[in-house]
């Protein structure tokens, strides 16, 4: 039975689908995820969500709070407030350090991201003999340097019923 973890860039993909003025159903991205691997012999022995957050930001820790109940395991911390006013809001490493650590315990890893920074990771893995699923909002907001280095790219905008708009 091949094993495999699922881990999802929240910040990434929010971004894109908040812009769309749509919403990401993570719940039906996790039943959609189960179906398709039980279909292919395959069992997910782990679903992350990695999410930066603000401490005013309501609406973002309601969303932290709905995708731990749903079953992610999710991991996050709290964005940093940089002096020109932007934000720095990602976790990028922290869901690089996740996927290695794991990686040895699992044939198949799905990132679902559009973030060219996860390139580097996707050959490190590959070489490593690990088949790579990532799922992206679109070609466009999608990176294509990392729809180039996965075996398989899915378009989330066409998975059923995940992205509401």
């Amino acid at each position: 039975m091949k094993k495999v973890a699922v881990f999802v860039d929240v910040q990434n993909i929010q971004q894109v689908f908040e812009k769309m003025g749509a919403e990401i159903r993570y719940d039906k991205l996790k039943e959609y995820l189960t179906e398709r691997y039980k279909k292919e012999n395959g069992i997910i022995i782990k679903f992350s969500a990695l999410i930066p957050y603000r401490d005013l930001d309501e609406s973002r820790l309601k969303l932290i709070d709905a995708i731990s109940l749903i079953g992610y395991r999710v991991l996050s911390k709290k964005a940093k407030d940089r002096p020109d006013g932007s934000i720095k809001a990602n976790m990028d490493i922290e869901m690089a350090l996740e996927i290695v650590s794991i990686s040895e315990l699992v044939d198949e890893i799905v990132m679902v991201t559009g973030d060219s920074d996860f390139e580097p990771l996707i050959h490190f893995l590959s070489r490593r003999g690990k088949r790579i699923l990532v799922i992206g909002p679109g070609r466009g907001p999608t990176a294509i340097e990392i729809i180039r280095a996965a075996d398989e790219f899915e378009n989330l905008d066409e998975i059923d019923d995940v992205v509401l708009i």
